[in-house]
């Protein structure tokens, strides 16, 4: 069977934040972030017909496979966005707009130098803080103990959240393919609610648009600037994230391929860089390949590439 999967899937990387409470029925907005095989994003989409829910996931295998559970269940009050939930938390979602967050089994990341991959991190909290509404909660589900206590402990330093009790083999009204693979073989888990009583103290500034397209007026040919730029890296805006610039390709026609990497706070992005000849000089585009965001490293390496091209 061929389903749209853009019917469900979420691509958009401009006008963010992207104004999700539009799509739901009664304005109201659940979250899921790692969804994996999307069992449980399908129940709360069955479970709350009047919300709209919002799969966040980074994997594209897992993010399809859930679109399709979704369009096969006929639930129309599902989206999904797929990429790294510590960037599309931040910018694809207003603040305080989500009343729940859900996740379910995350890898705890047991060793030191994966640390800050955890939910037990500070940023993560200010994350949360920043998407839950005023009256929200956030719900972890976890097969590690510790994992679950040191969240608690973490949340709970923040003013604006209250941690309930950890509460061992809880009573859910969905239980996981996962999770029942795991009560099968005799192991426990353990359930954390976080409720958040207090509110942003100061909102962050809406993120300046920019066009993702520009032309330089220069006597470099298209080779001669993929030269320049070929292995190239920098600081973002701001000293925001890092940029680097990799492999450049040139076409029979003359039109060039800059291959960009870029990471901000931990959220990474290959994309390229298009370099055209035009009659002035060149233009330089983002390809729109894989829908890039607008991050304050992409915005550095394409003034970079501007600059270069002009000088």
């Amino acid at each position: 069977m061929w389903w749209n999967l853009n019917e469900v899937i979420v691509a958009r990387n401009d006008g963010l934040p992207l104004d999700w409470a539009a799509l739901s029925p009664s304005g109201r907005v659940l979250v899921e972030i790692g969804f994996g095989n999307g069992e449980f994003l399908e129940f709360l989409g069955r479970s709350n017909p009047d919300k709209l829910v919002v799969g966040v996931e980074v994997s594209q295998w897992c993010a399809a496979k859930g679109a399709r559970r979704v369009l096969a269940a006929g639930l129309t009050n599902v989206r999904i966005m797929h990429g790294d939930a510590r960037f599309l938390l931040r910018y694809c979602f207003a603040p305080e707009s989500v009343e729940k967050v859900y996740m379910n089994f995350p890898c705890p990341w047991p060793k030191a130098r994966h640390a800050q991959r955890r939910v037990t991190v500070p940023a993560f909290a200010g994350l949360i803080n920043y998407l839950l509404e005023p009256g929200g909660s956030f719900e972890l589900a976890t097969d590690v103990d510790w994992y679950a206590d040191e969240t608690a402990e973490v949340f709970a330093s923040c003013a604006s959240f209250r941690a309930e009790p950890v509460v061992k083999n809880p009573e859910r009204p969905y239980v996981t393919k996962y999770e029942r693979k795991w009560k099968a073989m005799d192991k426990d888990t353990w359930l954390l609610v976080i409720r958040k009583e207090g509110r942003l103290e100061e909102k962050p500034e809406t993120e300046e648009e920019w066009p993702m397209e520009c032309e330089a007026n220069t006597k470099k040919s298209v080779k001669e600037v993929l030269g320049a730029l070929r292995g190239a890296e920098g600081a973002g805006v701001g000293g925001k994230g890092h940029w680097v610039f990799r492999e450049a390709f040139l076409s029979e026609e003359g039109v060039g391929l800059l291959l960009v990497i870029t990471a901000d706070e931990g959220f990474e992005q290959h994309f390229y860089l298009k370099v055209l000849p035009h009659h002035s000089g060149v233009t330089i585009k983002v390809d729109s390949v894989g829908h890039p965001y607008r991050t304050p490293a992409m915005r550095a390496a394409l003034l970079k590439a501007l600059a270069e091209a002009q000088n």
